[in-house]
C-alpha cells in the first residue's frame, strides 16, 4: 500500500511500509529533461518526515530506467550558463542520495544512458535484468558526463575499465556490466525491480532504523576521508538495544 506519494514533471516519490521508491517517468525512454529528477529539499524534507524509512529504490516506468539527459539541453552553446547550474543542482542531487544512511538500490530494466547511469552509480547497489545496457555515450554528443559520473565509475571499476567506457562510449550488456562489477547482479527475470524489492527486504528485515543509519553514516564517512567515523556509534546503538 502507497503511503504517501511526491510527483514532479518526470518522477514520483512514494513509499509501501518502510522502503521509497523513485519511479522516473518521461516518455518511453524516461528522458531526464530535468536533470535534478526530484526536487532535493523535498526529498531530504520527505525521508525526514518518514523516519521509519529504511531504503529506498529507484526504478523507471515501463521498459526502461533512463536513457539520460535531452540532448538538446547541451544542443545550444548559448544556453552553457543554465546547463551549468542544471547540472550542479543534480550533482548535489546525486550527492544527498549517494550519502543517504539507508540501504540505496537502483533497479535497472532496459536503457540505463548518460545520466540514467550516474544515476545508478549514485546507489549503493544496481540490480539489473539480463536485457538491460548500460554505458555513458556522452562522447557520441561531443560532451562529457556531467553529473560526476566519471567520478563514482573510476571509483567502482578502476581507471582502465573507466577510460574505455567514456572514450568510447560503449554500451555494456548486463552480463559485461556484471564482469566489470558495474551491477552487484543481474536478475532471473525481465523485470529487475520485483527481485531488487525482495533484495532490498532481506537486507533490511530485524535491522532496525539506527542500526542502519549508524552502519551505513560510518561508511560514508569514511569514504569521505573522515577519521574515526564510527567512534560513539555502538554505545549509541547499544542504548538504544
Amino acid at each position: 500500500m502507497y503511503k504517501v506519494m511526491i510527483n514532479s514533471n518526470i518522477s514520483t516519490l512514494y513509499a509501501e511500509n518502510d522502503i521509497a521508491f523513485i519511479k522516473l517517468s518521461n516518455g518511453p525512454k524516461n528522458l531526464l529533461t530535468e536533470p535534478e529528477f526530484i526536487d532535493r529539499k523535498n526529498l531530504t524534507e520527505w525521508l525526514e518526515s518518514n523516519k521509519e524509512i529504511k531504503a529506498l529504490i529507484i526504478t523507471g516506468e515501463g521498459r526502461h530506467f533512463s536513457h539520460g539527459a535531452d540532448v538538446s539541453l547541451f544542443s545550444d552553446s548559448s544556453c552553457s550558463d543554465n546547463i551549468t547550474e542544471k547540472l550542479e543542482n543534480a550533482k548535489k542531487l546525486l550527492d544527498t542520495i549517494e550519502n543517504l544512511p539507508i540501504v540505496t538500490v537502483a533497479a535497472i530494466n532496459g536503457g540505463c544512458f548518460g545520466g540514467g547511469l550516474e544515476t545508478a552509480l549514485s546507489c549503493q547497489f544496481r540490480i539489473c535484468s539480463p536485457k538491460a545496457f548500460l554505458g555513458l555515450p556522452e562522447i557520441m554528443h561531443g560532451v562529457i558526463p556531467g553529473m560526476a559520473g566519471i567520478e563514482r565509475l573510476a571509483k567502482l571499476i578502476g581507471k582502465e575499465k573507466t577510460v574505455s567506457m567514456c572514450l568510447s562510449g560503449e554500451i555494456l550488456s548486463a552480463q559485461k556490466a556484471l564482469e566489470y562489477n558495474l551491477v552487484s547482479s543481474v536478475t532471473a527475470q525481465k523485470d529487475a525491480l520485483p527481485e531488487a524489492i525482495e533484495f532490498t527486504k532481506e537486507i533490511i528485515a530485524g535491522k532496525s532504523k539506527l542500526q542502519i543509519e549508524c552502519i551505513i553514516d560510518t561508511i560514508n564517512q569514511t569514504l569521505n576521508g573522515i577519521p574515526n567515523a564510527s567512534k560513539g556509534k555502538f554505545e549509541t546503538v547499544l542504548k538504544q538495544h
